[in-house]
């Protein structure tokens, strides 16, 4: 696991630190540290904290979707192993989060199959929640809302196809019949089941109510992180553009979308909001940090502190990975 981790995180920093230097020489490094000079560094308090409230949310999101499927564990562990699915957010997609199912089998003998579905729907009330913010964003000026749509339209042919027994059954019989995934086969049944009952209206509806205040205090965040800068933006534009770029991060299944993600945020603070290019950068390093490298950074403690309070898990988070991608 510590070497997926290190894996996932080296070839994240190397792409940031790639990415970054090139927004950096567009942008010009003496505009951008006038930008981040600039900066109200008494505000950092508050974005972190807003940042770190937003994902208390999502923990109740997350024990939410376990009492749906029937599991119950301690509040001090279950925070401990929700923290620690941070260190996961610089993976593709964020799915390496199936990490949190890893330790759950351990503390409660949950097969992966059964708790794995949680993470996947957590990323699909994430996409809903954050599309909900986009749209309200698309009323402070005339700008299509096509990628919110594509990524909406992605999400709900994901859940049918999650939900169909006829598909379910298939992937079974193929998967019994083909070495490797053989063994993965028995655990299609599981994870078909927790899909089809967590993929549901009712807990796609608290889901996505919970997402979408729990987004909201990270897009309040942002709006913060553009003060801060003295974008001088109104709530709503920067709202859209940080929802489209962390939507298009996703989308590109890139590690952390980082380098889609920045292009977007960069991009259209530029082009859209017409802010200058060492701002628009400056602004973009610092919604990035107080975001992805934050999370990542809480996510490392918890993976610490769940690691100190269970140990390791017994299984890989590839072979988790295996049972969500096969599921």
């Amino acid at each position: 696991m510590l070497e997926r981790l290190k894996r996932n995180l080296l070839l994240a920093i190397v792409l940031a630190v790639a990415v970054y230097l090139v927004l950096f020489i567009i942008s010009g490094f003496g505009d951008l540290r006038a930008a981040l000079d600039g900066f109200r560094w008494s505000l950092v308090p508050v974005i972190l904290g807003l940042v770190a409230l937003s994902y208390v949310g999502r923990f109740f999101r997350w024990v939410y979707y376990l009492k749906v499927l029937g599991i119950s564990l301690p509040t001090g562990i279950n925070a401990a192993i929700f923290t620690a699915g941070l260190s996961m957010a610089i993976s593709p997609g964020k799915l390496g989060e199936v990490l949190k199912s890893l330790f759950v089998k351990q503390v409660s003998g949950d097969p992966v199959a059964r708790t794995a579905p949680a993470v996947v729907a957590e990323r699909a009330t994430d996409g809903t929640g954050m599309v909900l913010w986009g749209m309200l964003g698309v009323l402070a000026f005339n700008y299509g809302p096509g990628l919110l749509l594509l990524f909406l339209g992605m999400t709900v042919l994901g859940i049918a196809v999650l939900r169909s027994k006829r598909l379910s059954v298939l992937a079974e019989r193929v998967m019994s019949r083909l070495p490797v995934l053989d063994k993965l086969a028995p655990h299609v049944g599981d994870f078909h089941g927790a899909s089809n009952t967590l993929l549901g209206a009712r807990p796609m509806i608290v889901g996505t109510v919970i997402s979408f205040a729990s987004w909201g205090l990270e897009c309040l965040a942002v709006y913060l992180c553009a003060v801060g800068v003295g974008a001088g933006q109104p709530f709503l534009v920067v709202v859209f553009i940080f929802a489209v770029s962390s939507l298009a991060g996703a989308l590109s299944f890139v590690p952390g979308g980082i380098g889609v993600a920045e292009a977007g945020l960069a991009g259209m603070f530029g082009t859209v909001a017409g802010l200058a290019g060492g701002i628009a950068v400056a602004l973009t390093l610092v919604i990035r940090i107080a975001t992805l490298w934050f999370a990542t950074l809480l996510g490392l403690f918890g993976l610490l502190l769940v690691r100190r309070m269970i140990g390791e898990p017994t299984e890989s988070v590839e072979s988790a990975e295996a049972e969500v991608a096969q599921g």
